[in-house]
C-alpha cells in the first residue's frame, strides 16, 4: 500500500467519502501545478518521480470511486 493510499484510508475513516474525494481532487491540482513550476521542490529530479507516482495513485483511486455514467 502506498503512502497516498494510507492517507486516503485515514481520510475516509475520519471524514467520509465526499470529503476525501474533494481532498484528493485538491491535492491533484496542487501536485500538478507544482510539477509545472520548474523551480518548485516537487519538480526537482530527485522528487519528480515520487510526485508523478502520487498523482497516478490519486487518479486511480478517484476512478475507482467515481460512479459510472
Amino acid at each position: 500500500m502506498t503512502d497516498e493510499r494510507r492517507r486516503i484510508e485515514f481520510l475516509l475513516q475520519r471524514d467520509g467519502l465526499d470529503a476525501t474525494r474533494a481532498w484528493v481532487r485538491r491535492t491533484l491540482d496542487i501536485y500538478r501545478d507544482a510539477l509545472r513550476n520548474q523551480a518548485s521542490h516537487p519538480a526537482a529530479p530527485d522528487f519528480r518521480p515520487l510526485f508523478e507516482q502520487a498523482i497516478r495513485d490519486y487518479e486511480e483511486w478517484l476512478r475507482s470511486v467515481e460512479e459510472p455514467r
